[in-house]
């Protein structure tokens, strides 16, 4: 007869609850393509749940929560009765990590990076300037060493990528601005990945980030603030100018 103490310990593990949000990433992924990329255009209904589910082999509740998700990124409309239809792009959440990814691969014209990069700019013009009084002798001395190492790197542009967003990384920590942060990490990490941004660059190129960023840190460490953000945001203007310019001339 087994004790109290050995039938705990050969109590079956409970099963794993059922997450229907992992499958109806799938349904996300797929309507979302279809939603940017304009093949389901504004005002367009979408299928019915029963048809969405033979579609793609899911349960009613798996299409249920995909189309719950849709609607929280602001791609379509959810109205008991009328169906589900596709909302204007002025109601997309672009600021949402799977909806930027998308319709950054299809930014043909380079319309959205514009507009990321000028929302970048004028969002680390104003966290220089608040910097500017927050960094901590530490902070500046490591900013000095980031360009050093920029300096040493202009023949392996991945490492000095690295740099570069580590020295941004660190003023725009020393702000204290924490959704003007969130927001910037996102252009970064998406906007980053597109073509025009993750090329490499020439040499010439990489001299002249590295002594904007200088330049940069000249003016952080007198606590010049509007200095400090002017030239951060000329800097940010003119590396994007540059690489627009080549991307078009390709």
């Amino acid at each position: 007869m087994m004790t109290g103490m050995e039938q705990t310990e050969r109590r079956p593990r409970s099963k794993p609850k059922f997450r229907p949000a992992r499958f109806a990433s799938v349904i996300v992924e797929e309507l979302a393509q279809q939603i940017v990329s304009g093949a389901l255009a504004e005002g367009d209904v979408l299928p019915t749940e029963p048809a969405l589910c033979e579609e793609f082999g899911f349960s009613r509740t798996v299409v249920r929560e995909g189309l719950k998700l849709l609607e929280e990124r602001g791609l379509v409309r959810v109205e008991q009765g009328r169906g589900t239809t596709v909302q204007p792009r002025s109601s997309w959440n672009l600021l949402d990590p799977d909806v930027l990814r998308i319709a950054l691969e299809y930014d043909s014209d380079m319309s959205l990076l514009d507009d990321l990069i000028s929302v970048r700019r004028v969002l680390e013009r104003e966290m220089a300037a608040q910097a500017a009084g927050q960094l901590t002798d530490a902070e500046l001395v490591e900013l000095g060493d980031i360009i050093e190492q920029m300096e040493h790197a202009y023949d392996d542009y991945d490492a000095f990528r690295a740099c570069d967003n580590a020295f941004h990384a660190i003023i725009m920590r020393a702000s204290g601005n924490e959704v003007g942060l969130t927001i910037v990490r996102v252009i970064h990490r998406h906007g980053g990945a597109t073509a025009p941004l993750a090329a490499g660059a020439s040499k010439a190129t990489l001299k002249r980030t590295a002594a904007e960023h200088r330049a940069i840190l000249e003016a952080l460490a007198e606590g010049d603030g509007e200095l400090a953000g002017e030239r951060i945001s000329a800097h940010i203007e003119a590396r994007w100018s540059e690489r627009k310019s080549r991307r078009k001339g390709t």
